[in-house]
């Protein structure tokens, strides 16, 4: 009797040990190579689950169709059941953490991706890697982004956190290589926002080659053409463009409105048409930049230099992020060229750090 519940027992365990091998080799593992487009959905909607990604959860694809997060493609352990909320609009996904990388497309406000990872540039500038889509995954600077649930800082160069945008107007002009010296001097780099003139070829080259943005205005800076209709608008803008990127070499999307978007002449001639043109330039490919703090030299010929200094001190305030407005005209804006180096040390003492406009900057804007 004792020799048959061994042998029961004996029996028991090979039947059991027989069935666990059946399942296993049952069981597909994960190809981990292959490039499902279901595997790797970033957007996060409300029925998602970042906080196990071992669970699947529904997110959309851009598309519109449905598909599940895949435990295979889950986050780093830094970055893990953490989402980035889009802050800026709209906000470029490039393939690299950095503006020298291509873009991969374009995000805007509110919208939530998966964490990845996180990382800083050659400036030091932090950048966030997202699940951009389903089959991308890219980088959107942190000035433009945030993490959900932790406090959100202003853009930094340096420990101040206070960044200056030194913008001219209307150029160039036989004040450009002037201003350009004395950008040098101060290791400050600024942003042209340029019209056409004839014979100023080696002007327009000099801002890029010296390391600055050039920047679309208008072509012809007549407001009763451009502001006529949008058809009119941008047939200006496409002309500056074309102009641009044939002398220098700059495919440009930084624009600025003549007269600003807040400009009130446009209804003189198309009542409304600011409101559709914002919308537009935006479905466009362009970024509008207005200023918030302007030198008051578009109110006369040749104001003082120190009357010029003194509004750049008054509107620069307390703000941490300053669009400055100044103007590039040839002889009616001289005494902005004598102030410049005033301005630049004003603000440097004032702890600002100084920067062109690029397409991840961020926008100061009067309407939205």
């Amino acid at each position: 009797m004792k020799n048959l519940d061994i042998l029961r027992k004996l029996l028991c365990a090979a039947v059991a040990a027989a069935m666990a091998l059946t399942l296993t080799s049952c069981v597909m593992p994960l190809d981990e190579t292959k490039d499902f487009t279901s595997q790797d959905t970033g957007l996060i909607t409300e029925d998602s689950s970042p906080a196990d990604f071992s669970a699947v959860s529904v997110a959309y694809a851009p598309d519109g169709s449905t598909v599940p997060h895949n435990p295979a493609y889950a986050p780093s352990a830094a970055a893990a059941s953490k989402t980035v909320v889009i802050s800026g609009n709209p906000v470029n996904v490039r393939a690299g953490a950095g503006t020298k990388y291509a873009k991969i497309g374009r995000t805007s406000k509110g919208k939530k991706y998966m964490l990845l990872d996180t990382k800083k540039d050659s400036s030091g500038k932090k950048w966030y890697k997202i699940q951009y889509s389903s089959s991308k995954k890219g980088w959107v600077i942190s000035t433009l982004a945030y993490i959900e649930g932790e406090k959100q800082s202003n853009p930094t160069k340096k420990n101040t956190g206070k960044v200056a945008y030194l913008t001219f107007d209307d150029g160039p002009s036989i004040n450009t290589m002037k201003i350009l010296d004395i950008l040098d001097k101060y290791n400050v780099k600024a942003t042209f926002f340029v019209v056409y003139h004839k014979n100023m070829t080696k002007q327009y080259k000099a801002i890029v080659d010296r390391g600055h943005t050039i920047a679309l205005h208008s072509y012809t800076h007549d407001y009763s053409k451009i502001y006529k209709s949008e058809k009119g608008y941008y047939a200006d803008l496409n002309k500056i463009h074309d102009y641009v990127e044939k002398t220098t070499g700059v495919d440009s999307h930084i624009i600025r409105f003549p007269g600003g978007s807040s400009n009130t002449v446009s209804n003189k001639y198309n009542k409304g048409i600011m409101k559709k043109l914002i919308a537009s330039v935006r479905k466009n490919g362009y970024y509008y930049h207005d200023w918030n703090v302007s030198s008051g030299d578009a109110d006369g010929r040749n104001r003082k230099a120190s009357l010029l200094l003194q509004n750049i001190k008054k509107g620069t305030g307390k703000k941490k992020v300053i669009n400055v407005l100044m103007h590039d005209t040839g002889k009616s804006k001289m005494t902005t060229v004598e102030a410049l180096p005033s301005i630049i040390e004003y603000l440097k003492k004032q702890g600002y750090s100084f920067e062109a406009l690029t397409e991840d900057s961020v926008l100061i804007q009067h309407r939205k």
